[in-house]
């Protein structure tokens, strides 16, 4: 039910009823007294007639300014209506039909959702009269072409038709902002209606100050889309990995977050596995009502790169998105060679004995990522390093002119090198040969050593976590564990080309990175065992080790990628020397769009935007020469996005303020409404002031 005028600015001429009044104060005589006493007599029987006649004056007074009242009303054009339905005449009308198309429609109503708010717009459209404009638009709309007013039902209705649902979350914000554009013009008629099933996701992101400019007199007719009874409503809200790294051969776990949104409990519910659109493990579960379920899975991948999965649900009648994305980039076995400088008879005492384990604690080929190979100084000079993607040096006390010069080689075909000082190494050996030699392959000179007893230890305090080889020690446990490490010996350096990655208390640097070149170089100013530190006993050791090793390798540990959220951008970022370049991606539609890298700081960035479908987003051929960028990622629909839970009336009236709002039913469009128009009435009874003034002005 609402009440409106077609012609609003003629209210402003209400001022106008002022006018008789005016008059009336204008034409009051003002008369010189002279009082006379035998007359006396005569005026105090005038004064109790003069009462009568002043009441008789109020009223005319009255009747002349309700006539002119009702006059500017009738201009004004007032309309009563009832119910729903865009109704005929009164004007040209403006309107504009916002259509829901986000996931959750797909499912609110019995799986019919959209498709009762695309019958309900096509109503809307058909009701449109000769002279009336209005215009689709969508809640989530990626396509960047302009949408206009139009008076042709045929193409309002293709507009609509074309619409389609989409993988994320309602936009009601810039939805509404493009409808009070489109609106600006004027108008005898405008009005804006949102077809939604209101659901709460999309609405809790909502408020006033990010829609921006509004006209509150523009009527918003809120049409709910829905069913009665509320379906089975469970999504999969995440897929992760437990443990590090993914490996050609090992075994890898995955969990599968399953949600409950729903009052009842879901049985016999189907969860499946596919790996490179094999189905390779489902089981069966149940899940309790307003709860979460963990379902495992372990795999085992044949060949390194990349793979794309992605984990399904099934069961009939099931309201929710069913599908959650995933990527993995398989690592084939990374080869180590370790040369052991204090090697030791018990095992246990050697200095690689942590170092050997963290990299494989089972001591089996088919058990970790990394295959160590221990070797003694001796087997320096014969070691064939081609063989290896990483070299690490532990506490040895001189590095041989033969193995130096394969060493340089080695680092300029991009092998690593991580480095441990100890006991045994010799600094003039390490900085004549290692640092003032050219090109240097130490990031900084060794200077004196420096121990201390266990009790005045250094703890670890800076961590450069922004670090691709310490990006892991964002985890607050993690980096908690490796700041409880206490250091009582190391070698002092001094600053030069490197850059630090790890810092004791006092300063001094404990792992230092060599910038440039095409090889790495990581320099740790400790040992590698329990001689001057306590760092192997941390439970951070293990992961450090790993971390770094990958790290100086070159290549990308194996990982699993969770994705992204549909509509949020995906981050490519490599060297400066591919600024300018082109990056082509192939959406799962199969539409190809590009990107160009530009300079950002010392990288080179670019992002894409259009993430707007779910799936597995791949890297065109044509691009095959970015180095560094996975050739595949995934974007997924955010999970509360399939929560059917609706937006309590009086709740989204207050986020709407100071908009006018009506909510109505679905059934209130199709029984359509009523529309009364005032102005004849307002005529008669302007007609019928107007006989009552004059008569009576005669009568007095």
């Amino acid at each position: 039910m609402s009440f409106f005028f077609l012609h609003p600015l003629y209210l402003l001429a209400l001022a106008a009823t002022a006018i008789p009044l005016l008059i009336h104060l204008l034409n009051r005589r003002k008369v010189k007294r002279i009082r006379f006493p035998a007359v006396r007599f005569v005026l105090l029987s005038q004064r109790r007639i003069s009462r009568s006649y002043r009441l008789r004056h109020w009223i005319l007074l009255a009747l002349r300014t309700f006539a002119v009242f009702l006059l500017v009303l009738l201009l004004a054009h007032p309309i009563f209506r009832t119910g729903a339905g865009l109704f005929a005449g009164g004007g040209p009308l403006s309107a504009v039909i916002l259509l829901d198309n986000s996931l959750s429609m797909k499912w609110s109503g019995g799986s019919e959702g959209f498709k009762q708010a695309k019958d309900a717009a096509r109503l809307l459209i058909s009701s449109l009269n000769d002279g009336d404009r209005a215009a689709v638009v969508p809640t989530n709309r990626f396509d960047k072409s302009p949408i206009r007013l139009k008076g042709e039902k045929e193409i309002l209705s293709r507009d609509a038709e074309a619409v389609q649902v989409s993988a994320g979350t309602a936009d009601f914000s810039a939805a509404l902002a493009r409808a009070y554009e489109l609106l600006r013009e004027p108008a005898a008629q405008r009005e804006i209606w949102l077809l939604t099933d209101m659901a709460l996701t999309g609405w809790e992101n909502f408020t006033i100050a990010a829609l921006g400019q509004h006209d509150p007199l523009i009527p918003l007719k809120i049409l709910r889309i829905g069913g009665k009874e509320e379906p089975l409503n469970a999504t999969l809200k995440e897929v992760k990995m437990r443990g590090h790294g993914v490996g050609v051969g090992l075994p890898i776990h995955l969990e599968a977050s399953v949600v409950n949104f729903g009052d009842r409990e879901i049985k016999d519910l189907l969860v499946q596995l596919y790996i490179d659109e094999r189905n390779r493990e489902q089981k069966l579960i149940s899940v309790p009502p307003k709860a979460e379920v963990g379902v495992g899975f372990v795999l085992q991948l044949a060949r390194p790169g990349e793979h794309q999965g992605y984990v399904a649900l099934k069961k009939d009648g099931l309201a929710g998105n069913p599908i959650s994305y995933f990527t993995l980039q398989a690592q084939d076995k990374l080869r180590v060679l370790v040369v052991d400088g204090d090697p030791q008879t018990a095992l246990v005492q050697s200095e690689t004995f942590f170092l050997a384990r963290a990299l494989n604690p089972a001591g089996e080929r088919d058990s970790s990522l990394f295959l160590p190979t221990v070797i003694i100084p001796e087997g320096m000079g014969s070691v064939a390093l081609d063989a290896y993607q990483v070299v690490v040096l532990c506490n040895v006390s001189a590095v041989p002119d033969a193995f130096l010069a394969r060493l340089r080689e080695y680092l300029h075909k991009g092998g690593g090198l991580l480095l441990f000082l100890g006991d045994r190494v010799e600094t003039e050996n390490y900085n004549a040969r290692l640092f003032d030699s050219s090109p240097p392959v130490l990031p900084a000179r060794i200077r004196e050593k420096r121990t201390i007893s266990e009790a005045a230890a250094e703890k670890i305090e800076g961590v450069e976590t922004a670090h691709p080889a310490l990006q892991l020690f964002a985890d607050e446990r993690l980096r908690d564990s490796l700041q409880s490490a206490k250091v009582h010996g190391y070698f002092r350096t001094d600053r030069a080309g490197g850059s630090t990655l790890l810092s004791l208390a006092g300063g001094a640097p404990l792992l230092v990175e060599k910038k440039g070149g095409p090889g790495r170089v990581l320099f740790f100013t400790t040992a590698a065992d329990r001689d001057w530190s306590d760092l192997p006993l941390k439970t951070a050791y293990l992961p450090l080790l790993q971390s770094l090793v990958s790290y100086v390798a070159g290549g990308k540990r194996g990982a699993m990628d969770p994705g992204v959220i549909v509509g949020n951008p995906k981050t490519f970022t490599l060297p400066p020397s591919y600024v300018g370049k082109s990056l082509q991606v192939i959406k799962p539609d199969r539409k190809e769009r590009g990107i160009i890298f530009a300079a950002a700081g010392e990288k080179a960035s670019a992002a894409f935007q259009e993430n707007d479908l779910a799936g597995v987003y791949r890297l065109s051929p044509a691009s095959a020469d970015i180095g560094g960028a996975a050739q595949m990622y995934p974007v997924n629909s955010p999970f509360l996005e399939s929560r059917l839970e609706a937006i309590g009336e009086q709740e989204l009236k207050r986020k709407l303020e100071p908009i006018r709002a009506e909510i109505l039913d679905r059934e209130a469009l199709e029984k359509g409404g009523t529309r009364t128009d005032l102005s004849l009435p307002l005529l008669f009874l302007l007609i019928a002031t107007l006989a009552s003034e004059g008569w009576l002005a005669q009568r007095f």
